[in-house]
């Protein structure tokens, strides 16, 4: 019988696979974008309960399977960790979020690096890239048009 993977990777960060850990780490991977707690607790339903899901997000982040990530939305949202080097275009209009693959991040941590007096190294770091989206520019270009044929 082939193992799931989900319950691998807790099993592999010491914890057991249960019932809420899993269910959490299959929302996950079914919306593979940046999750809220809120997002995670309504789409998981009756499921799990809620003290639960924020502690198995905390627990889950600690263990580094989730890490979090701020898309200036007032609340943390997370995503799983393996997803690799990646970074989000987030529509500061509608709240939309792209991931963004190519940043170079190793060239800049490096001359980051070298331009530091005081830091050797470098353990994590975040870049977030804040915009308006194809869709809220054109609504708000139509809506100029719009004002202006008015006048």
């Amino acid at each position: 019988m082939k193992q799931n993977p989900l319950a691998a990777t807790l099993r592999q960060s010491g914890y057991k696979a249960t019932h809420a850990r899993l269910a959490i780490l299959a929302y996950f991977k079914k919306h593979p974008r940046p999750l809220s707690a809120r997002q995670i607790v309504e789409g998981i339903g009756t499921e799990v309960d809620q003290a639960t899901v924020y502690r198995t997000i905390r627990s889950l982040k600690g263990k580094n399977i989730i890490r979090q990530v701020d898309l200036r939305h007032n609340h943390a949202h997370y995503e799983f960790a393996s997803l690799g080097e990646h970074h989000h275009l987030v529509c500061t209009r509608c709240g939309k979020v792209e991931d963004v693959h190519r940043c170079n991040m190793e060239t800049m941590r490096r001359e980051v690096l070298a331009e530091s007096k005081h830091f050797a190294d470098i353990s994590q770091h975040s870049l977030e890239f804040y915009g308006t989206c194809k869709a809220c520019a054109q609504k708000e270009s139509s809506r100029s048009r719009e004002e202006t044929r008015i006048r």
